[in-house]
């Protein structure tokens, strides 16, 4: 008897959450909200560079974490790619949410470009990560230039509106 009433209670609840489910992952895309999520995962890259900036310039001395933000860029790197088109949705650009945003409309006009900047962030962060393991802060020094101008400055050259 009590098989029966669970297996009677689960279902419906199962059905239940899973409907809830798809409500709560819908709202969860708002565009205002893929922005916000688009904004701190970018932050949370600028984060790990700075850091490492901060011991290659010698600020600080955690050089054992360097290898640790770059893998973490590294990761990074292959979320960007994988989900392009859910990070960056049509009608998320500057101005269009709600939410402030410095995506340019470039972005959509030139998806294959966009694309092959964001591909070329992943390819750079990777390198970064090896690099890192092995130590050596000149090659650290040097391979963190290439990230930030051919991996970051890639999409933030044209598909990012300027700070001021």
């Amino acid at each position: 008897m009590l098989r029966r009433f669970t297996g009677w209670i689960a279902a419906p609840t199962l059905v239940l959450a899973t409907g809830l489910g798809a409500a709560v992952a819908f709202a969860a895309d708002e565009p205002a909200n893929i922005v916000k999520y688009r904004k701190a995962f970018m932050d949370a890259n600028g984060a790990h560079i700075t850091m490492i900036a901060a011991v290659v310039k010698g600020e600080v001395s955690l050089t054992d974490e360097i290898a640790v933000h770059a893998h973490a860029l590294a990761e990074q790197g292959k979320l960007l790619t994988a989900n392009l088109q859910t990070l960056f949705p049509e009608g998320t650009a500057k101005g269009e949410t709600g939410e402030e945003s410095a995506a340019l409309p470039a972005i959509w006009e030139k998806w294959d470009e966009f694309a092959q900047a964001a591909q070329k962030f992943e390819e750079e962060s990777s390198k970064f990560a090896e690099v890192a393991e092995g130590g050596d802060m000149a090659a650290i020094a040097q391979q963190i230039a290439a990230l930030g101008k051919d991996g970051c400055g890639g999409c933030h050259e044209t598909f990012r509106e300027k700070k001021n």
